[in-house]
C-alpha cells in the first residue's frame, strides 16, 4: 500500500467525521502522512464524544425511568440519529438494544453512520445478528461505506458472513478500502470466497476503483495472493 493510498483513505474517514461533501472535500491533505491523520481524526473523535458529556450522561440516566418504545420515539423523532448514538454508549447495552428494537431500520442505519463502536462494543456485539444485516444493507444503499468499515472489527464471523453475502462486490471493495483494522481482511477474504474475491478484483477497473483493488490484494497474506495468482493464471 503506497503511502498516498494510505492517505487517501484516511481523508476519507476524516471527510465522513466532519460531515463533509464525500472525500473529495479533503483532496488537498492527499499528501499528509496517513498517521498524521489518523491522530487528528482520533482527536476530533474525542473532542466531539466529550463535548457536553455531562448533560449527555443524565440524559443516559433518565433513560431509566420510561418503556423502551417511548424513548425510541423521543429519539427518533425529536433527539435524532447524531445525539441518539452519542447516547448509545452511555446506556446500559441491554437497554440499548431494547430500545434500538423500537426504531426504524432507516434510522437505525442513520444512527450507526454517527457512532463510534469501539464505544459502544457491548452493544454492538449484543444486536441480533439479523438486524444487523438490515442495518448494513440500509447503510450500504446510503453509501455509507467508511461507516461500516469501523463496525466489521465488531462483529462475529456469522453476522460478518450474512452482511458480505447481501453486499454487492461494490460495496465490499469499498469498506475493504476504508476497514478500521485491515488485519482482519484475511479473514474477510475466507469468508467472500476465491471466486468471488477474483471477480472483485477483475470488475475494479470499471466501477472506477482500480486503487482500492491494489490495496485489497496488497493486505491479503502471501497464501492468499498466491491462491489468487493460480487462479488468475489458470
Amino acid at each position: 500500500m503506497s503511502a498516498a493510498t494510505e492517505s487517501r483513505a484516511e481523508a476519507a474517514k476524516l471527510a465522513r467525521l466532519l460531515g463533509l461533501d464525500g472525500p473529495e472535500s479533503l483532496t488537498y491533505v492527499h499528501q499528509v502522512p496517513a498517521s498524521e491523520l489518523r491522530d487528528y481524526r482520533e482527536a476530533v473523535t474525542e473532542l466531539l464524544y466529550d463535548d457536553d458529556q455531562a448533560l449527555l450522561q443524565r440524559t443516559a440516566d433518565a433513560a431509566r425511568l420510561l418503556p423502551a418504545h417511548t424513548l425510541a420515539t423521543m429519539g427518533e423523532h425529536a433527539l435524532g440519529p447524531l445525539i441518539c448514538a452519542r447516547l448509545t454508549g452511555l446506556l446500559d447495552p441491554d437497554r440499548a438494544v431494547e430500545i434500538s428494537g423500537h426504531f426504524s431500520i432507516d434510522f437505525l442505519a442513520q444512527l450507526s453512520a454517527e457512532l463510534d463502536p469501539r464505544r459502544a462494543v457491548d452493544v454492538v456485539t449484543s444486536m441480533p445478528g439479523d438486524r444487523v444485516l438490515e442495518i448494513a444493507v440500509a447503510m450500504a444503499a446510503a453509501g455509507e461505506h467508511v461507516a461500516m468499515g469501523r463496525f466489521v472489527a465488531h462483529l462475529d464471523e456469522g453476522t460478518l458472513a450474512g452482511c458480505i453475502e447481501e453486499l454487492t462486490d461494490e460495496d465490499l471493495l469499498r469498506i475493504a478500502f476504508v476497514l478500521e483494522g485491515k488485519e482482519r481482511l484475511d479473514e474477510v477474504f475466507e469468508l467472500v470466497g476465491l471466486e468471488r474475491t477474483q471477480r472483485i478484483l477483475d470488475g475494479a477497473e470499471s466501477m472506477g476503483l482500480g486503487e482500492e483493488a491494489l490495496d485489497l490484494r496488497d493486505h491479503l497474506n502471501a497464501r492468499q495472493r498466491k491462491q489468487l495468482r493460480r487462479r488468475a493464471g489458470g
